[in-house]
């Protein structure tokens, strides 16, 4: 093979493994991590919880670190994870294509604010002063696709 063939197809192979490696959502926290197995278990998708499985990522943070957006959207609500514990909260984002929920976080935006991908929302709420210090300091990411008119659950761990 000629030399200037095999510059083109190494040129070409580098493109696709740029492209190919370009994950969908922007990283919630600048050294993210996903969180391990604790003492309450993993924070992996689809993990044992009992009688019911994990339905999202637990992403390592630090108390008051700043959280960022992963998807463009706008903020539709604040949910609570514990119905009855109004002293954590979340965020929901939606676009046409994704519902992304983050909770243990403190908002800095207002319900209704159009956010951009890798803007600075919220920061994290410190989770082990609920279940001690044998729970790593996390927040839990939700990510739904549209499919129709419904919201169908998926795993988010690839798509950071």
């Amino acid at each position: 093979m000629k030399k200037s063939t095999w510059y083109i197809l190494g040129g070409s192979l580098l493109i696709f493994l740029i492209m190919g490696t370009e994950k969908a959502f922007a990283k919630i926290t600048d050294n993210q991590k996903n969180r391990a197995c604790d003492a309450f278990g993993s924070g992996a998708f689809g993990a044992p919880r009992g009688d019911r499985k994990h339905n999202g990522i637990d992403i390592v943070t630090i108390p008051n670190q700043k959280l960022f957006s992963p998807i463009t959207g706008e903020v539709t609500r604040f949910p609570f994870p514990y119905g009855n514990d109004l002293s954590y909260t979340g965020i929901e984002i939606v676009n046409s294509e994704y519902k992304f929920k983050m909770f243990y976080c403190s908002s800095v935006v207002a319900i209704g604010s159009k956010v951009q991908a890798g803007q600075f929302i919220a920061t994290s709420q410190n989770i082990s002063a609920k279940y001690g210090s044998s729970m790593t300091n996390h927040v839990h990411v939700e990510v739904y696709k549209k499919q129709g008119n419904n919201w169908v659950l998926i795993d988010p761990t690839n798509l950071f």
